[in-house]
């Protein structure tokens, strides 16, 4: 992507809306990546003031018994801010989320769980199976062309471990290849050079050359000695999931559409109120086995809702 594009799309994306204005153009997951990061930037950048208003923003709980309109923060960082300003503990304040049910706070706290696609669990744990499908898509393509690897579990204890080490020769672009690192996140130049000296720069000196596939996309001309990819490197059904962001639902027929989407198949069996711990375990539980495209029965409308909060597409199959 040429940085002018870049910029306008970071100034451009507010929220999930915004996205149908450059879909046909831009991969949705890609879409998210940029915006995803600004938001957390956003949040660096502003968190050291709104900590020094702490006296302030517990006055106008206090007061109005509402968040101030000024606390512009993600769901779940607002409500522990609060919290903080009330004189809680990071102990007390881990108690309300852990078990919303027994918080005075339980609305709020239920609202930002459901609702933040950046710092709720269920957001992280979406981060986290995003992660875990694209590392699997260079795991299918490593072993379809019969290359002999080491992940990274295999590598340890060695301090710095990409995700894939090259034991057979594996040639891209006339470069002999010894490492593979998985990113499922759009590659900025603040990004990529926070990776660089964290990751890429320990790895060419200790296993030789290496690539990087940011599965988001990146942008053009980063520095880098390690070769870059994108998307476009690795041909997979799994790109559903990363890319379209589409989570399929069904009600019948769910093997023949597994077939035919390379999904699994998960069947949702909680049938207790939203706001209860059983139906978020069970949302959690239904990211955590996330490991390509999914299809998920006995759904309802609450973890649609939940799916759409996240940036994800529900896809009804019929």
């Amino acid at each position: 992507m040429k940085i002018e594009e870049y910029f306008m799309l970071k100034k451009d994306l507010k929220g999930f809306r915004d996205f149908s204005k450059y879909e046909q153009t831009y991969p949705r997951g890609t879409l998210f990546g940029i915006l995803l990061q600004k938001r957390i930037d956003n949040v660096k950048r502003r968190y050291g003031d709104y900590t020094s208003r702490l006296p302030e923003l517990a006055s106008y709980w206090e007061k109005n018994r509402e968040i101030p309109g000024w606390l512009r923060l993600p769901p779940i960082m607002r409500i522990k801010l609060l919290m903080k300003a009330l004189g809680m503990s990071k102990k007390e304040i881990l108690k309300q989320f852990s078990n919303p049910e027994n918080s005075e706070f339980e609305d709020l706290v239920w609202s930002a769980i459901y609702k933040d696609f950046i710092y709720s669990p269920i957001a992280v744990r979406n981060q986290f199976a995003r992660g875990r499908v694209g590392e699997l898509i260079i795991r299918d393509y490593l072993e379809s062309q019969g290359i002999e690897f080491k992940d990274e579990k295999q590598l340890r204890p060695a301090k710095k471990t990409p995700d894939f080490y090259i034991e057979d020769r594996l040639e891209i672009d006339g470069r002999v290849i010894k490492w593979i690192e998985s990113k499922a996140l759009f590659g900025d130049y603040r990004t990529h050079k926070l990776y660089s000296k964290k990751q890429y720069t320990p790895y060419l000196e200790m296993y030789g050359d290496g690539v990087v596939i940011y599965w988001l996309g990146k942008l053009d001309n980063l520095e880098s000695h390690a070769m870059l990819k994108d998307y476009s490197f690795i041909q997979s059904k799994s790109k559903f999931f990363l890319l379209d962001m589409k989570v399929f639902l069904a009600s019948k027929n769910e093997e023949e559409h597994a077939e035919a989407l390379d999904a699994s198949v998960y069947q949702w069996e909680v049938e207790e109120d939203v706001k209860t711990k059983a139906f978020l375990d069970e949302t959690l539980k239904l990211f955590d086995s996330i490991e390509k495209n999914i299809i998920v029965t006995g759904w309802n409308r609450s973890l649609r809702t939940i799916l759409r909060n996240m940036g994800l597409i529900p896809v009804v199959l019929k």
